[in-house]
C-alpha cells in the first residue's frame, strides 16, 4: 500500500488536465479514446486500459480512411459540353475503394443523368494498391456497360501503370487540361445530334 501510494504522488502531478480544454476545441473525436483509456484504465487493470485507448484509436483512423471526402462540381466547356469533376481528397486504398466506387458511380447516375461525362480529377491520389485497382476497373467497367464517358485527369505515372496492369477495357487519362477538353471535344462531338438544316 506504502508503494502505491508513493507511485500515485509521484504519477500524479503527470496527468495534464489542461490539454482537455484545447482538445476538445480542436477536435472532440480526440478526447473519445483519450476518456476510454482512462476509464478503462481506472476500472480494469492498466495494460487492458492502454489496449482498449489504442483500439478505439486505430478503429477512428481506419473509419477515415475508408471514408475520404468526395468533391462533385459540374463544368461546362466553351463550346457546351456538359461533365462533372469529381475529386476524391486522399490516395485509393483498399479500405477506401469499395465507398470511392460507390459514390462514383452514384453521382454519374444522379448528377450525369448516365450520359454526360465524369473526370475523376486524381489530383490528391499518390497511390494505389492492387485492390483499389481492382475496383477502378470494375467502375470502368460500369461506365462502360452503361455507355457512360469516364476520365482520369492529374494522375501520378506511378499510379498509371497500376492501373492499366488491370487492363482495363476503355482506361482513358489525361495530364493537362488542354487534353482533358481534347478528349471531351471528341465525346461530344460523337453524341451531338446532326443540324437539320
Amino acid at each position: 500500500a506504502a508503494l502505491a501510494a508513493v507511485i500515485i504522488a509521484a504519477v500524479v502531478f503527470m496527468v495534464e488536465f489542461h490539454v482537455i480544454k484545447p482538445i476538445w476545441r480542436t477536435n472532440k473525436m480526440d478526447l473519445i479514446p483519450a476518456a476510454a483509456t482512462f476509464i478503462s484504465c481506472l476500472l480494469i487493470r492498466l495494460e487492458l486500459g492502454i489496449v482498449i485507448g489504442i483500439s478505439i484509436n486505430v478503429i477512428g483512423l481506419l473509419y477515415a480512411s475508408a471514408r475520404p471526402s468526395v468533391h462533385v462540381e459540374k463544368h461546362r466547356t466553351d463550346w457546351g459540353c456538359e461533365y462533372l469533376i469529381i475529386t476524391p481528397d486522399r490516395s485509393l486504398v483498399f479500405p477506401s475503394v469499395e465507398y470511392v466506387r460507390n459514390t462514383v458511380r452514384k453521382i454519374g447516375v444522379k448528377h450525369g443523368s448516365s450520359s454526360i461525362p465524369v473526370v475523376i480529377d486524381s489530383r490528391h491520389v499518390q497511390g494505389v494498391d492492387f485492390t483499389a485497382a481492382k475496383g477502378v476497373k470494375s467502375l470502368i467497367d460500369d461506365f462502360v456497360f452503361r455507355n457512360q464517358p469516364l476520365f482520369f485527369y492529374n494522375l501520378k505515372p506511378s499510379v498509371v501503370e497500376v492501373f492499366q496492369a488491370m487492363q482495363p477495357v476503355k482506361f482513358l487519362h489525361c495530364d493537362t487540361e488542354q487534353q482533358l477538353h481534347s478528349l471531351l471535344r471528341g465525346h461530344c462531338a460523337k453524341t451531338t445530334p446532326p443540324q437539320i438544316q
